[in-house]
């Protein structure tokens, strides 16, 4: 029996939905245009096809219409879900690892020589899976489960968008030191050593300079 799969939209799919760039579409997500994600699945975001399409309705930006029968056709079993509340549960790569107490590799590994379930939908570039789907195939293949990893899906936890950019430091900059005052050295009325003993009273409390001659 074909397994149903909603339909969910990642950057790509809203971009060649809108007939614009990936960057496009998350700049629309930065400026609030296109609102929160729906769901957030091993980090990425995704939203629902209602959402995305709503996008059209202040007439600003239009979707195209062959890109829409491409994307649905393109969804095995797609159906359409309007309320993320009724979407089932499904699971990325960094979230399968909880279902087997694995690490990350371990899966990976299982991908790669072709022993785990084929993904049930490709959206932008990651591969999701129906936990219904891993939870069949590790009965098939007679591999053990966690349930406290399960539970953690099925109550909506998943693994979040990490925040770009630096991490800021739980404790404030020191204010540096206030720089001292500008000297003049004119010939005549100081000597050689006046200046090396500035410049060395300034190397020495960390400051750097630039010395520019002037007549």
């Amino acid at each position: 029996m074909r397994k149903k799969f909603p339909y969910l939209l990642g950057h790509a799919e809203i971009a060649s939905l809108y007939g614009v760039e990936r960057q496009t579409s998350q700049l629309w997500k930065t400026r609030g245009v296109l609102g929160e994600p729906d769901v957030v699945i091993s980090g990425n975001p995704y939203w629902l096809l209602p959402t995305v399409l709503g996008l059209a309705k202040d007439g600003a930006r239009e979707y195209l219409p062959g890109r829409l029968k491409e994307y649905k056709a393109g969804i095995d079993g797609g159906y359409e879900v309007s309320d993320a509340a009724e979407l089932p549960d499904i699971v990325g790569l960094k979230e399968i690892p909880w279902i087997f107490g694995k690490k990350y590799m371990d899966v990976y590994q299982w991908r790669v020589r072709g022993s785990f379930a084929s993904e049930d939908a490709v959206i932008s570039g990651s591969p999701l899976w129906l936990l219904d789907t891993v939870l069949e195939d590790a009965e098939h293949r007679g591999r053990t489960t966690v349930q406290d990893g399960i539970d953690r899906i099925r109550v909506g936890e998943r693994e979040q968008i990490k925040p770009r950019g630096r991490k800021p430091s739980a404790e404030p900059k020191p204010t540096p030191p206030p720089l001292p005052e500008a000297r003049t050295f004119t010939p005549g009325e100081h000597t050689v050593e006046d200046v090396a003993a500035f410049v060395a009273e300034l190397l020495n409390a960390g400051f750097s300079m630039t010395v520019r001659p002037k007549r």
